[in-house]
């Protein structure tokens, strides 16, 4: 199931799955923390990115605690809380970027950032900033269910991570309940910026346990996908709709204006990469 609002219908048509597999086209989701290395930059950052070919803008919430982020996109955290509080820097950051292209979209946030407005007006502030939807990795069990209601009811879309640790029943539930996409991390119990390879074999199996419960909901992956080459090597063996891509970009992003410049170069070069992963 996807969300109702406009953006994230885009992001479907993009993904373009459901009765036409032939045509399916895998697509990069390029993130980075919303205010880093300042609020000005990350804009354009984000809009580079859409205009070098990603199909999907993964906006991070900042936070004190990132537990799910390796160091460089940690500190990225720690720069931008400088400017403000996590929610307020991101809506900012969204209502920016949403202004100036439309390339969808969402926002990757902690639970301790959508409590800090609380689920539904963190839900409704999201949609009126132009977001298409909100994943947050850490949702506690008890609270799924009503934080993808309270997306649902702002017309924004509530993607969960598929925890590679996960029960077969929670994994279960977790898959049903997400919305837009679920995310299924590629290097199991890692952080972002994790290098060291990925079991390809492995991620597929995971992935087609994922299908069993969400068959018609796109599946992205990330954390580990850290070269075009490994990317393009993902789509040509695993069932996904397409791949998230983070630390590179921040890293890139230390180097200013230049920084952003490079930022565009890397994301052509996955795009690249996964349109001949998705042909082989």
């Amino acid at each position: 199931m996807y969300g109702v609002h406009v953006r994230d219908a885009v992001f479907r048509r993009a993904v373009e799955l459901d009765r036409q597999p032939e045509k399916r086209q895998s697509v990069l989701g390029a993130f980075s923390v919303a205010g880093y290395p300042d609020l000005r930059s990350s804009v354009d950052a984000f809009v580079t990115f859409a205009e070098s070919g990603a199909a999907m803008l993964e906006v991070g919430a900042p936070a004190a605690d990132p537990w799910l982020d390796g160091p460089a996109i940690a500190a990225a955290h720690s720069c931008a809380l400088r400017a403000g509080d996590g929610a307020r820097v991101t809506l900012e950051t969204v209502r920016h970027v949403s202004a100036r292209c439309d390339t969808p979209v969402v926002v990757m946030s902690y639970w301790s950032t959508i409590q800090s407005l609380g689920p539904q007006r963190m839900a409704d502030e999201l949609a009126a900033s132009g977001a298409a939807g909100c994943l947050v990795p850490d949702v506690p069990p008890e609270r799924v269910e009503a934080w993808v209601a309270a997306a649902a009811e702002a017309g924004i879309s509530a993607p969960l991570l598929a925890n590679r640790d996960a029960s077969y029943a929670e994994l279960g539930d977790i898959c049903r309940a997400a919305t837009g996409f679920v995310y299924a991390p590629a290097a199991a119990g890692q952080q972002t910026g994790y290098s060291a390879g990925i079991e390809l074999d492995g991620l597929a199996a995971f992935v087609r346990s994922v299908r069993q419960f969400a068959p018609s909901t796109p599946i992205l992956t990330g954390i580990g996908v850290s070269t075009p080459e490994l990317a393009s090597a993902i789509v040509e063996r695993v069932d996904v709709s397409g791949v998230v891509i983070g630390s590179p970009l921040v890293r890139a992003l230390r180097n200013g204006a230049d920084g952003i410049h490079r930022t565009g170069g890397l994301v052509k070069e996955f795009v690249a990469a996964l349109a001949a992963g998705g042909a082989a």
